[in-house]
């Protein structure tokens, strides 16, 4: 009768078998452990998993109030603050690479840490947290749930982050005319909770134990050089696009040296992550290694350039053009927000049942470029149902990609790569939401300023002028001026707008164009991450050398 096959050793008790058994190996010149694949585990939601959801959706409320709170009162605060449209975008792929390393858990929870502690040092600082909070709460949810499964979380997950979004215009508009500072100081008690329930209830597995780091080793790992050229481009970029036209002309050095370099960066930084000089990539090129994937980055990308930046815009169309206070102009952006979270909880249900993300990209894309071109007709004459009518039919396609977006990525790619998938996604999506703000805003600025001479009122131009029209467009200030003087600025207002409306129009259309040249593929439902606790794999890691290899000596095989 034959023994029963070996379970995982060490080798050492593999070759005193081998050698019971008549069969001699010799001592090994040289050994590696390799760690043998896991097999996909059955993926079951236990009451740790619904803790841990729960721990990653509360600081998504935080980064939505964040984000959207100062939107309403922005023209009323940008001269105090200065407000831009940067930074916590830039940090992703610095975390992606952390998560790897360290796991989701302690970085998230930093991240919030950062968030709070921070908060009086200003938003660039602040964007250290935020761009964590976004990627861990992806990075995380890639970890515990599968691929075809996870619409209906990213769903959630994506309300939870809408309904944010929802009450930060509303109270921002109440904080922009009772005391703007409570805008940024919502946030400290929410940092509070959303830690304390991590610091409880998160439990995900991933990176290294504390007492196995070596901190110089992990660090070495690091791509300073990469994060550095990434930053570097992006924070050039905008500072041009932020300040051309005004204060300096586009033809200036101060704005085409920071342009040129910025666009110099970009275009040499994927060079330099397939380089020889950079071991560990930030952006590392096999998540960038199919058709499917790159055109579910790009769509990412344009999605966040035309959702993030009409949060910008339509404030100062009610309140410049249809004269609304800021409070008023919160309640009248809510058809956005509203449709976002009912689109949003559809279309993750809807991706997990289907199992299609094309169509479903084809839909969103199509809806937001049909959108954006009737919002070209946007005026102070435009009834309430037709703005209405417009907002929907943007927010409807936004929405309902919203949850299909990061699957898509992915689904080409294997399960051990979502840290870095999520965290290039994370970076691409974050990039496009900068540029949506920062490139309308440049057209925003040069349109108003050829509108200047049309505008009667000397002190109102020297007022509207050197790209200050974004943060005058308030009601307030336009009360101020005789009714012909209002017609002008409005008029001005309508006309700077519309070319804002044509340019999102312009990128939907191109995503839309994309969409069809993607691939649909079949997503997986179940779930093998290198980063998934130690109970659910149930494959044990085996040292073997390299004779034992060549002869077969493996768990499971008889010796």
């Amino acid at each position: 009768m034959s023994s029963p096959p070996p379970t995982a050793r060490s080798s050492s008790t593999l070759r005193r078998d081998s050698s019971s058994s008549g069969t001699q190996l010799k001592k090994p010149a040289s050994s590696f452990t390799q760690p043998l694949t896991p097999a996909p585990s059955k993926w079951t939601r236990t009451e740790g998993f619904w803790r841990s959801f729960t721990a990653i959706c509360i600081p998504l409320l935080l980064s939505a109030l964040e984000g959207s709170v100062t939107n309403t009162a922005l023209p009323t605060i940008s001269d105090a603050l200065n407000l831009g449209t940067s930074f916590s975008t830039i940090f992703q792929p610095l975390y992606g690479q952390l998560g790897d390393m360290w796991g989701r858990k302690y970085p998230m929870m930093t991240a919030v840490a950062v968030f709070a502690i921070v908060l009086i040092f200003g938003r660039i600082i602040q964007g250290l947290g935020t761009g964590g909070i976004d990627l861990f709460a992806e990075m995380i949810l890639c970890d515990i749930v599968p691929l075809r499964k996870r619409g209906p979380y990213l769903a959630i997950k994506h309300a939870v982050f809408a309904i944010g979004t929802t009450l930060g215009p509303l109270l921002g508009g109440v904080f922009a005319e009772h005391g703007w500072r409570w805008c940024f100081l919502i946030n400290i008690p929410v940092c509070a909770i959303a830690i304390l329930v991590m610091c409880f209830w998160l439990h995900v597995g991933g990176g290294i134990k504390a007492r196995d780091a070596n901190l110089m080793g992990e660090l070495k790992k690091m791509d300073i050089c990469g994060t550095t050229m990434l930053t570097g481009s992006v924070i050039m970029l905008l500072v041009a696009l932020n300040t051309g036209g005004a204060p300096h002309a586009w033809t200036h050095p101060a704005i085409l040296t920071p342009l040129i370099l910025g666009i110099l960066g970009f275009a040499s930084f994927p060079f330099f992550q397939r380089s020889k000089y950079c071991a560990h990539p930030i952006m590392p090129p096999h998540v960038f290694s199919n058709r499917t994937t790159n055109i579910a980055y790009a769509l990412t990308t344009f999605h966040g350039f035309v959702t993030y930046g009409v949060q910008f815009y339509l404030p100062p169309f009610f309140q410049a053009v249809k004269g609304s206070s800021p409070t008023q102009s919160g309640l009248e952006v809510l058809p956005s927000t509203l449709i976002i979270v009912v689109l949003a909880a559809v279309g993750g249900p809807l991706l997990t049942y289907w199992g299609k993300y094309k169509p479903i990209h084809i839909i969103g894309f199509g809806a937001m470029t049909l959108g954006f071109g009737l919002c070209t007709t946007l005026a102070k004459s435009t009834p309430v149902w037709a703005w209405m009518l417009m907002q929907l039919v943007v927010a409807a396609g936004s929405g309902i990609v919203i949850s299909s977006m990061l699957p898509a990525v992915q689904v080409k790619l294997p399960d051990t790569t979502t840290g870095q998938s999520a965290a290039s996604w994370a970076f691409l999506r974050g990039t496009g939401s900068l540029f949506g703000v920062a490139i309308p805003g440049a057209l925003f600025n040069m349109r108003f300023t050829k509108h200047l001479p049309s505008i009667y009122s000397a002190p109102a131009r020297a007022q509207l002028a050197h790209g200050q029209a974004y943060q005058r467009a308030t009601s307030s200030f336009l009360k101020q001026w005789p009714a012909s003087v209002q017609l002008e600025i409005v008029a001005g207002f309508t006309e700077s707008l519309k070319c804002v409306w044509i340019i999102f129009a312009i990128v939907a259309g191109i995503g839309f164009a994309m969409t069809w040249f993607e691939k649909q593929h079949k997503m997986r439902k179940d779930l093998n991450t290198g980063s998934e606790p130690a109970s659910r794999l149930n494959t044990p890691v085996v040292e073997k050398t390299m004779e034992e290899v060549r002869l077969g000596a493996v768990p499971g095989a008889h010796v």
